[in-house]
C-alpha cells in the first residue's frame, strides 16, 4: 500500500470509529433519558391515589345477662363456718326461686374455704413485728352464684334488691349486672361492610368532583369494633366492649386506599 492509499485508509477508519462513537452517545443518552423519565413517572403513578375513611353505626340491644352473687358465713370452726353459709345459701336459693329465675339460668360454685390464722406481736417499739402462728383463729366459707339468662330486663332489679338479706344476717354481696350481645360476629361482618359502603361513597363524591375516575383497591384497613354506652363518644386503639348497659352503640371505621385514573 503506497503513501496516498495508506492516507486514505486511515481516514476513513477514523470516520467510522467517530461515528460509532458518536452513535454510542447518542444511545446512551437516549437510554438515560428513559431512565429519567421512568424514575420522575413513577412516583407521579404512585401519588395518584386517595386515602379515605368509612364509618357505620348502629345501637343494639344486649341479649344476654350475667350476674354473680357472692354469699360468706364465718365460725371458729368448720361446721359452725358451714353452718352459717349453709344458712344464707338457702335463703339465697329461695330469693332466686321467688324471682322466677329457674335451675338452668342459675349455676352455683363450689365452696372456696379461707383458713385465718392468730398473730402475735415480737420485739419492742419501734421494732416490733406482727407474726403469723400456725394457730387457727377462725374459717370463712364462699359460695358464688352465677345467673346467666336471656331475660336481661329481669336482672336489675332483684339485683338490687338481694342485699336486702343482709337484714336478716346473711352476709351477701351483689355485683351489677353485666350485659352481652351473643352475635357479635355477624354483628362485626355488617358492620364492616357498611363502613365500606360509607367509605367509598365518600370516594366517589371526590373523584367525581375531581374529573378523575377510581382504578382500583389497592389497601383496605377495618378497625376493631367500639361497642359503647348509648351516645357516648369514648373510642380505645384496641376496642370497647361496655358491659353495664342493655342498649348499646356499635361503632365501626374503614380506611380504604384507592388508586386513581
Amino acid at each position: 500500500m503506497n503513501g496516498s492509499g495508506g492516507f486514505h485508509w486511515l481516514f476513513w477508519m477514523a470516520v467510522v470509529v467517530t461515528v460509532g462513537a458518536t452513535s454510542g452517545v447518542i444511545t446512551s443518552a437516549v437510554v438515560a433519558s428513559r431512565a429519567i423519565t421512568t424514575k420522575f413517572e413513577m412516583p407521579i403513578r404512585q401519588e395518584q391515589a386517595l386515602q379515605v375513611t368509612g364509618s357505620a353505626r348502629k345501637r343494639i340491644r344486649s341479649d344476654l345477662a350475667v350476674w354473680e352473687i357472692n354469699v360468706s358465713g364465718e365460725g371458729r370452726d368448720l361446721a359452725t363456718a358451714y353452718k352459717v353459709v349453709k344458712d344464707g345459701c338457702d335463703r339465697i336459693a329461695a330469693f332466686l326461686d321467688a324471682q322466677k329465675f329457674t335451675p338452668a339460668e342459675t349455676a352455683a360454685g363450689a365452696i372456696a374455704t379461707e383458713t385465718h390464722y392468730k398473730f402475735e406481736t415480737l420485739g419492742w417499739p419501734p421494732t416490733q413485728q406482727r407474726v403469723q402462728t400456725e394457730q387457727i383463729e377462725s374459717y370463712t366459707l364462699r359460695r358464688t352464684y352465677t345467673i346467666t339468662t336471656s331475660r336481661v330486663d329481669d336482672v336489675a332489679k332483684p339485683a338490687s334488691e338481694i342485699t336486702e338479706l343482709i337484714k336478716e344476717g346473711v352476709k351477701v354481696v351483689s355485683s351489677p349486672p353485666n350485659y352481652y350481645y351473643t352475635q357479635i360476629g355477624e354483628l362485626k361482618v355488617e358492620m364492616l361492610g357498611e363502613a365500606s359502603k360509607d367509605a367509598r361513597s365518600r370516594a366517589d363524591q371526590i373523584v367525581n368532583n375531581a374529573g378523575c375516575t377510581i382504578a382500583e383497591v389497592r389497601h383496605a384497613r377495618m378497625g376493631v369494633l367500639q361497642i359503647t354506652k348509648p351516645n357516648s363518644t369514648d373510642v380505645s386503639s384496641s376496642g370497647i366492649y361496655d358491659t353495664t348497659t342493655i342498649e348499646k352503640d356499635v361503632a365501626a371505621v374503614v380506611g380504604l386506599t384507592l388508586g386513581l385514573r
